[in-house]
């Protein structure tokens, strides 16, 4: 009314108050509360997650590369060598007193071995009677002892295996293998045989012949001398012989013999403790066992050994021809302990 422009009236400045400012703050507070609260529930979301992505079942394991372990090598054991059994025959001559189970016990054999042997119906013997002893014994492979030789025999009247064996250091088992037989097998006059001998020098594999013609191929060797059988001296009968020494075995000389004879000299185990010891062929007449062939501390030896003379003979058709050229001696038994 009074004309005044109340449009352009100027305006007062507002100030703020405390109350204006706590509540900005609150509201402010009001956003960062919800701000973190949105911001860890989806941490807690996305660690779920990650929580079943790794979860055992789901891992994948490397295989491990072991470790090389050095498996130390086991020091080499000695391989025993393999033990065979062959039956040896001896000679027994019957002296005053003595019985078939006396005779048993002695060479540590039945006494149905020694009837079955010398085809005896009964136990009974006489003074004099010369029997066959079967001698069973346990022997290492013949690699042990050295190969053998093969030599060519022609039967004779009244020969068997065992007197074969007997005469020339071989053994029944070797002849029957050497040659194919069954263990039943008959051999008769003229047969020619392989006998397998061990211990035989080089030089007895080239004899130098006799003066006498050579034999034709599988005929009998012409007659020769035969030397009484050789005649033992030491060591005496069950003598014992400290295992520090040596043993030295002599017989008495048959003769001279000629390039193609040679003594064989037969040792037979009779005890465990006992090593096998080759057959041996010699000029002399004594043979040497040296002490290191002796047995262990503490164990004995227990042998029997036999002489006999053999001859050597050379055929038209390279082969050598085996006789006997005397009967064997007798046997002496020594223990070595």
């Amino acid at each position: 009314m009074c004309g005044y422009d109340l449009r352009n009236q100027p305006q007062r400045r507002r100030r703020l108050s405390w109350v204006d400012v706590l509540l900005v703050l609150a509201v402010l507070a009001v956003l960062v509360f919800w701000w973190r609260v949105g911001t860890e529930s989806s941490r807690e979301v996305g660690n779920d997650n990650v929580a079943q992505g790794i979860l055992p079942t789901t891992i994948p394991f490397l295989d491990a590369t072991p470790t090389p372990t050095v498996t130390p090598t086991p020091e080499p054991t000695s391989t025993p060598p393999p033990v065979q059994s062959e039956t040896v025959l001896v000679k027994h001559v019957v002296e005053s007193g003595e019985t078939l189970g006396s005779i048993a016990i002695q060479y540590n054999v039945t006494v149905d071995a020694i009837q079955q042997a010398n085809g005896l119906a009964d136990e009974l013997i006489r003074i004099g009677d010369e029997l066959t002893i079967p001698i069973v014994r346990e022997n290492v492979a013949s690699s042990a002892v050295g190969p053998a030789s093969n030599f060519t025999y022609t039967v004779e009247e009244g020969d068997t295996l065992i007197s074969i064996s007997l005469k020339f250091g071989s053994s029944v088992e070797d002849i029957q293998v050497a040659n194919n037989l069954a263990a039943n097998a008959l051999i008769r006059p003229g047969d020619t045989l392989t006998i397998p001998v061990q211990g035989v020098p080089p030089e007895a594999m080239q004899p130098t012949p006799a003066p006498t013609v050579p034999i034709q191929a599988g005929a009998p060797e012409p007659t020769a001398a035969i030397y009484a059988e050789p005649r033992l001296i030491s060591p005496p009968d069950g003598a014992t012989i400290a295992r520090t020494d040596a043993v030295l075995l002599q017989w008495a000389s048959v003769g001279v013999l000629q390039p193609n004879e040679w003594y064989v000299v037969q040792l037979l185990e009779r005890s465990p403790g006992a090593r096998p010891l080759s057959t041996a062929w010699t000029k002399q007449t004594s043979y040497r066992l040296g002490a290191e062939l002796a047995p262990a501390e503490e164990q004995l030896a227990e042998y029997d050994w036999l002489i006999s003379v053999v001859r050597v003979n050379p055929s038209t058709d390279g082969q050598l021809y085996l006789t006997a050229a005397s009967p064997p001696s007798e046997i002496r038994r020594f223990i070595w302990r």
